[in-house]
């Protein structure tokens, strides 16, 4: 198409693009928590200039709000979009920051563009499990050029339900008495969104990317015709070419990526190396040591996953 001269072609290559698609609802603070937000802490008062003493703190102490990344307080849930699968499809993130828009990601991009942003807090609602798919493709034969992306978000009416239901949730979380103090007005969707086929249309003018794009390599057994790596990341009917990031997932994790890619190449490096398998020892999550006088010879009791539950 690009007049690139073919060496293999393998039609499973940008194929299955998987991501985390997420929605918005966000929230000011009322006036009297002005100031509270990282946000607020980041810049010199009422205007767009980085303030510097989070800065040194972090050099000094690596203390503050730089520790922070933003957005790393949530929790997983399951909603009726999940069926009988079992498993979480809902991830909520809590931010305690004010959206600069409905997209997220533009929140973060375009923040350093603001002067005197309000102070709030965010619930980003991302469907954990998405059956969305979509596609990369070359734009030209010039590298440089970006490609086709094709996210394909909301092919599957189920990962709009997940979202709905994650906005109301982050609705119903808000609503709750510990925020009463901090609860301004409703900036995203707005109060006025209020219906599920309101919120749809939300979530359709604004989803966007919670960065965990993977599977436009996958890997699969030769005779998979849309596999494109092999269970040794190499690909198939070529030598010498392996393919190690998190294309070669066959299907997005319900949650984070950023730690299954670095097993990927963890153990990519383990098998370019030569090396045997590597097994770890870990604790057994069924039980957890207590002992009452410090030391390691305790009781051992239960290990105890609490039931998440809201007013």
């Amino acid at each position: 198409e690009h007049g690139i001269e073919v060496v293999k072609d393998l039609s499973g290559v940008g194929e299955n693009l998987q991501d985390h698609p997420a929605a918005v609802v966000s929230y000011q603070c009322t006036d009297e928590h002005k100031g509270i937000s990282p946000t607020s802490k980041l810049r010199i008062g009422g205007t767009g200039l980085t303030n510097p003493l989070p800065v040194l703190k972090w050099l000094t102490t690596k203390s503050g709000v730089l520790t922070s990344v933003g957005c790393d307080h949530g929790g997983f849930f399951r909603t009726k979009a999940a069926g009988d699968s079992g498993s979480p499809d809902l991830q909520m993130r809590f931010l305690a920051a004010k959206a600069v828009s409905p997209d997220g990601m533009g929140s973060f991009t375009n923040f350093r563009k603001t002067a005197g942003h309000a102070d709030g807090f965010s619930f980003q609602a991302i469907a954990a499990r998405a059956h969305s798919r979509g596609s990369v493709r070359l734009a030209s034969s010039d590298p440089a050029v970006k490609a086709k992306v094709t996210t394909g978000y909301l092919r599957d009416e189920r990962d709009l339900v997940t979202m709905r239901e994650g906005l109301k949730l982050g609705r119903k979380i808000a609503a709750s008495p510990a925020f009463d103090t901090y609860r301004g007005e409703e900036v995203y969707p707005g109060a006025h969104v209020k219906s599920d086929a309101e919120l749809d249309a939300y979530i359709r003018g604004s989803i966007h990317t919670s960065n965990a794009l993977v599977g436009t390599c996958r890997m699969g057994v030769a005779s998979d015709k849309d596999a494109v790596v092999d269970e040794e990341l190499k690909v198939h009917g070529l030598s010498g070419l392996r393919v190690v990031d998190a294309s070669v997932m066959p299907r997005i994790p319900g949650g984070q990526t950023g730690s299954s890619t670095f097993m990927v190449a963890e153990k990519a490096a383990d098998m370019i190396l030569g090396r045997e398998n590597i097994v770890l020892s870990v604790p057994k999550a069924s039980a957890v040591s207590e002992a009452k006088d410090g030391s390691d010879d305790g009781p051992k009791t239960p290990a105890v996953t609490p039931d998440l539950a809201l007013p």
